[in-house]
């Protein structure tokens, strides 16, 4: 199975590539703090940090941030999680669907980060480097 890349911009006042492994030293201008509680009840709190530092880097905390890879896949959301990961699975249990076999809504602040911790603990449990998926490291 081919490994997914999630690659991400940074929207300011425009797009600006993030090179891969990119990191941000301080987030808190970012706007991301105001999605902290709703990290916390999603991912683990030792995670918390980790979460909203890559979301500072891939969104700077706007839900509605969307980039067209070049690829032809659209990344969405708070943390850029790449639509691939919706249906690009063989596997139906590696997709993230609703009930109902439609597509989430990637822009939905909470809907995005359940599909983030998917995908952070996709990587876990196929033994890749946390955050990986990722152009912005923690």
């Amino acid at each position: 199975m081919p490994k997914i890349r999630l690659l991400s911009f940074i929207a300011l006042s425009g797009l600006a590539l993030v090179a891969p492994g990119a990191s941000i030293e301080s987030y808190d201008h970012f706007g991301v703090e105001q999605w902290r509680p709703l990290v916390a009840e999603i991912f683990p709190a030792d995670e918390v940090d980790d979460v909203l530092s890559v979301m500072a880097c891939e969104s700077h905390g706007n839900p509605n941030t969307r980039y067209m890879e070049e690829w032809g896949v659209e990344s969405v959301g708070l943390m850029q999680v790449n639509e691939g990961w919706l249906t690009g699975w063989s596997e139906p249990e590696w997709s993230i669907l609703s009930h109902n076999g439609q597509p989430v809504d990637l822009t939905d602040p909470a809907t995005n980060l359940q599909a983030a911790k998917f995908v952070r603990y996709f990587e876990e449990a196929t033994d890749l480097k946390p955050w990986s998926q990722w152009a912005c490291q923690p």
